[in-house]
């Protein structure tokens, strides 16, 4: 009898079927060097960005991810990008957001006390992703200051979605 079970008792409509998950999507933001506001273009450009995230995170995206400064940049162009996921875990509701770390422009200490601020604002739904020279031991020294999530380099930010 062709397309019979296997069991003559078995129902074949319950038989387990394969389900293949898609990977968690992440979206790379564009980065704002400025900071909030500017003199000349105010805060159009975190408009946008909050707009990108809102969107990402309507279209079922997992992850959102705020840039750095440029890796050589000075420590001062670095601060931004915590502001930026700050205002973008406050402009969304369910998506993760990973800011971008580099070691050189960052104290561990400075970084957990950011990343407790924004979880108590927030929730739980931030992650902290070291890149660059140091990132290893800048991590582990994070890890050992804040329980949150940290991914190191281009790790799978998708794990933590």
């Amino acid at each position: 009898m062709a397309g019979a079970s296997a069991c003559p008792d078995r129902d074949p409509a319950l038989e387990p079927s394969t389900v293949t998950l898609a990977p968690p999507r992440v979206v790379h933001l564009d980065r704002i060097d400025h900071g909030l506001v500017t003199p000349a273009g105010g805060s159009r450009d975190l408009d946008a960005m909050l707009d990108r995230a809102r969107a990402a995170e309507a279209d079922g995206v997992a992850v959102v991810v705020v840039p750095s400064g440029a890796e050589d940049a000075s420590a001062r162009h670095h601060w931004p990008s915590t502001a930026q996921a700050l205002a973008v875990l406050l402009a969304t509701t369910s998506v993760r957001v990973a800011v971008d770390v580099v070691p050189a422009a960052w104290e561990p200490d400075a970084i957990a006390r950011f990343a407790r601020s924004a979880a108590g604002l927030a929730g739980d739904r931030l992650i902290v992703q070291v890149r660059g020279a140091g990132a290893e031991a800048f991590a582990g020294a994070l890890t050992a200051r804040w329980d949150g999530p940290v991914v190191v380099g281009d790790g799978d930010l998708g794990t933590h979605a």
